[in-house]
């Protein structure tokens, strides 16, 4: 699927929305203290609200800044996103 990452655990976008509308209002503030790759950031954002988001390793900071349009480089390193081999093999199969 498209929106996964490369994070062990990360959530999908449609229960985020789900949680998120249902604890939340637009211009509301939604802050995630374990971001990951930032999914609830990404999904709050979607949804009008504002967050915080809270990671400690760089690789899903990366991740996260690219995910928010926020930088497009991290510490002189571009931000894109990692292509997983069955991407490149779908994509592959998909031109012939």
């Amino acid at each position: 699927m498209f929106e996964y990452e490369n994070h062990p655990t990360q959530k999908p976008i449609a229960l985020l929305e789900r949680i998120i509308k249902a604890s939340s209002n637009e211009g509301d503030l939604v802050i995630d203290p374990f971001s990951g790759t930032f999914t609830t950031c990404f999904t709050a954002k979607e949804l009008g609200r504002n967050s915080i988001g809270i990671e400690l390793q760089d690789e899903y900071i990366k991740i996260g800044l690219r995910r928010l349009q926020l930088a497009k480089e991290f510490k002189g390193e571009k931000l894109q996103k990692e292509i997983r081999t069955f991407e490149t093999e779908k994509k592959f199969a998909n031109a012939f």
